[in-house]
């Protein structure tokens, strides 16, 4: 978005009878279609490489693939809609991430941290998308115990949406 702001291109795109929000949705399901490929070529690799029984609950796995997909592209466009420019979105997304992967248990294992930290943890994506694939691979937990992880994802995916749409109103439509 910020790109074909930057371009002009979003000009033309917002000119044509398509309604303004379409584009963003239509951005939202090309990052949850890349995304979900990335997580999919990941556990493929895993099972590959490490041996993971990645058939162990397919319909779970899934579910916690198109979850985490959804809330990640969703924090993508937030974080788009947010900016104003390409350069702060980098600076963002940079220092955001790494907040989340480390509060959330991607860098260190949430038992090894201080009470507190596994107190905030509970607020990131990275957390619940962990838990809901511990709980398949780890666990061993049925589909019902898992899904609560992946509706968590799918609520912090669409708050970001809807939190989304006033800024991407605000800062990427204003081009004309």
């Amino acid at each position: 978005l910020l790109e074909e702001k930057e371009e002009g291109t979003l000009k033309r795109l917002l000119i044509s009878p398509m309604p303004p929000n379409h584009l963003l949705f239509g951005k939202l399901i090309n990052a949850l279609i890349i995304s979900v490929l990335q997580l999919v070529v990941l556990f493929v690799f895993s099972w590959l490489v490490f041996g993971l029984d990645i058939t162990l609950d397919i319909p779970s796995l899934a579910i916690m693939i198109l979850s985490t997909a959804y809330a990640c592209a969703s924090f993508g466009i937030f974080l788009a809609a947010l900016s104003r420019s390409r350069k702060q979105v980098e600076s963002m997304s940079t220092i955001i991430i790494l907040v989340m992967s480390a509060i959330g248990g991607s860098m260190i294992p949430l038992f090894i941290m201080p009470s507190f930290m596994r107190d905030i943890a509970i607020f990131s994506v990275n957390y619940w998308s962990i838990n809901g694939f511990y709980d398949i691979f780890w666990r061993k937990l049925p589909f019902q115990d898992v899904a609560i992880n992946a509706v968590v994802l799918i609520a912090i995916g669409t708050v970001m949406i809807l939190i989304s749409l006033p800024f991407y109103r605000k800062n990427i439509l204003k081009v004309i």
